[in-house]
């Protein structure tokens, strides 16, 4: 999967919004200016199938994902955030993400998450890998995204070790962009389909 350009990136994630069922635009349109408010250098980038948004420094902070039944705003080191109004959703389990989940418009406290938000802005990338106890296994961003995307993050972990590490190092060992990209949404496809890896 070739990469795309800044251009093509908007046009994929203006896309994504204007197709999102008619109950989760208007979570979306308050999510996006929540996170515009919260800081205008956080630009939408199209990786995983879906907008992600990021900025040098804390790097990759959040994604907006778009599912049947409800709108998921997921932190990339959410793990590191205090979360005083108990806000994140307890299933999500992964050792550094954490999730907002929304089902109607009426739910979406947009000065909240934009205090959320500019939490998120304040910290350095990968902190959260470090900081946190490490699991044995150390999945990285991209596919941990592609997971959590998928709602398989749970599945991928309850894997035996030796699984998880092959998984990862396949995906890992991939010499080119695309070869990775092609990899991950395998592992996720086998993982959905509850292979393991063999």
């Amino acid at each position: 999967m070739a990469t795309l350009t800044p251009e093509q990136s908007v046009h994929k994630t203006e896309a994504y919004f204007a197709n999102a069922p008619e109950f989760a635009q208007p979570i979306c349109e308050k999510l996006r200016n929540a996170i515009a408010v919260a800081d205008p250098e956080l630009k939408a980038a199209w990786k995983w199938s879906a907008p992600v948004y990021g900025k040098a420094g804390p790097g990759l902070v959040c994604s907006i994902g778009v599912f049947k039944q409800h709108v998921s705003l997921a932190f990339f080191q959410g793990a590191l955030l205090e979360d005083p109004h108990r806000v994140f959703t307890s299933s999500q389990d992964a050792k550094t993400m954490r999730s907002i989940k929304f089902t109607n418009a009426s739910q979406v406290n947009e000065d909240l998450l934009v205090k959320y938000l500019k939490a998120a802005t304040q910290l350095k990338a990968g902190a959260a890998a470090t900081s946190t106890e490490r699991s044995l296994i150390e999945i990285p961003e991209d596919l941990l995204q592609a997971l959590s995307q998928a709602q398989q993050l749970e599945r991928f972990e309850q894997l035996a070790y030796t699984h998880r590490k092959e998984y990862v190092r396949w995906v890992t060992e991939a010499k080119r962009p695309e070869t990775r990209d092609t990899r991950i949404l395998k592992t996720v496809e086998r993982i959905t389909e509850g292979k393991k890896f063999s």
